[in-house]
């Protein structure tokens, strides 16, 4: 019984401890997000296009960032701010964010005045983190003429690009728009210039990957702003404003009167392979405007090419430097021990002029060579005409014979042996034969250099 009730205590004080354990766990706070302002890391940014634009065209913009020794987390988010006179162009678009090897490191939306990216997880543990981000904007007011585009970089600095907005002089403009159910609504401006245009005609030709769908939608157009319009309720009537012909590739449309305001042309194709629709492909159309003839002469006319793709022209992409007990230096290559410095990108100019300079360098060293063997061997030669005109020379001189003391004994030399030397306890040796084998080490030395 008391064994039970010893059992049962430790029991009860474990589950006690984990309960402790699990309480105090979830006193902690989680880690709050940081919120960080981009234009502190911002280390440069500029207008990557222009620099002329109209009003409706799309202002491309790079950022380039930095955050060093700053961690970046699951989470945080990091805003950036676009210039004061340039907005969005696509409000509201949302695009990820990837590394280098395309992993997503985080999820950016736009909005009129910015962009907002929050981060994941995928540069947890890494640092020197960094973005690059191109935005699609527009200028944001309706005046004209050259303007400053200023942005805020870290360290309270800035970096400034010209633009020039200029008028829209176009008669004729179209764009088109993709839909949630596969289908694209092109709109075409017609007289945006809003001159007397007689037997007006537009002709509407569609491009690859698109259906026609039958039906056109015609309204007259008010001008709101530079760049803004709006469509006049009570579309016009087929039969009685305007006639429209189908065919296999678009449609002819002829105006019954004389127009003198802004014109709007609704109309929808269907994409015909899906696949294409978030692939980034442009979906392409084409219009021509033409007006005027009959008594006056010639007919006028313009052309508009639209086009429109899943893109908006927002992307970013970025990464970080994983933490590792690894040195900076360059590794080499397994197979070659070498180091590829330019990266294989060497020009065939470059190529053939390096490959010049190493057969010049080589014809260099072998006519070096060459010449020293020459010398070599001629000085051979001349040392072994020497050893024996020295030996001519000594078989005409007369016999002499000497006796020299040594140690007690007598030695005598006679005219059969050429003079010998003699060092202290040493072996005689032969200066005929000292200087034949001179010559004979010269010329197999010779020998051996030239094989």
């Amino acid at each position: 019984m008391i064994k039970n009730s010893k059992v049962w205590r430790l029991i009860i004080g474990l589950l006690g401890m984990v309960l402790v354990l699990v309480v105090s766990q979830m006193a902690i706070p989680a880690k709050a997000a940081t919120n960080y302002n981009g234009a502190d890391f911002t280390t440069s940014a500029s207008v990557t296009n222009g620099p002329d634009f109209k009003h409706k065209d799309t202002i491309d913009i790079q950022y380039n960032l930095n955050f060093g020794n700053t961690p970046i987390h699951s989470g945080d988010t990091i805003t950036l701010d676009f210039p004061e006179n340039l907005k969005g162009k696509t409000p509201g678009d949302e695009f990820k964010v990837y590394d280098t090897d395309g992993t997503v490191i985080g999820n950016a939306v736009v909005s009129d005045t910015g962009v907002v990216i929050t981060m994941n997880d995928a540069l947890e543990g890494k640092t020197n983190d960094k973005l690059t981000l191109n935005l699609a904007t527009k200028y944001r007011y309706e005046d004209t003429g050259e303007k400053d585009v200023t942005f805020q970089l870290k360290d309270k600095g800035s970096s400034t690009s010209q633009i020039n907005i200029v008028s829209d002089e176009a008669n004729l403009s179209k764009k088109g728009v993709l839909q949630d159910d596969g289908t694209i609504k092109w709109t075409i401006l017609v007289n945006r210039q809003e001159l007397e245009m007689k037997n007006l005609d537009v002709t509407d030709t569609i491009g690859d990957y698109q259906d026609l769908i039958h039906g056109v939608t015609v309204s007259n157009g008010t001008w709101t702003s530079t760049t803004s319009y709006k469509r006049e309720k009570s579309a016009m009537t087929e039969g009685d404003d305007y006639n429209v012909t189908y065919n296999d590739n678009g449609f002819d449309l002829s105006f019954t009167d004389t127009v003198n305001n802004l014109v709007v042309i609704d109309y929808y194709t269907k994409v015909t392979d899906p696949s294409l629709i978030d692939s980034g492909y442009k979906f392409r159309n084409n219009a021509v405007m033409s007006w005027g003839g009959g008594t006056s002469g010639g007919k006028n006319s313009e052309e508009a090419n639209g086009k429109v793709s899943s893109s908006n022209g927002n992307s970013g992409s970025g990464g970080g430097d994983t933490n590792t007990n690894e040195t900076d230096e360059e590794e080499e290559d397994d197979n070659t021990g070498t180091i590829d410095v330019d990266e294989g990108t060497e020009s065939d100019k470059e190529q053939e002029e390096r490959e010049q300079e190493e057969k010049d360098e080589a014809a260099k060293k072998e006519a070096a060579e060459a010449e020293a063997k020459k010398a070599a061997a001629k000085k051979a030669a001349a040392a072994k005409a020497a050893s024996l005109k020295h030996l001519k020379h000594l078989k005409h001189q007369p016999a002499k014979a000497t006796v020299t003391e040594n140690g007690g004994h007598t030695v005598a030399a006679g005219n059969t042996k050429l003079p010998q030397t003699r060092e202290a306890n040493a072996t005689p040796v032969s200066v005929l034969g000292v200087a034949l084998a001179a010559a004979t080490l010269g010329v197999s030395a010779v020998v051996r250099r030239h094989f």
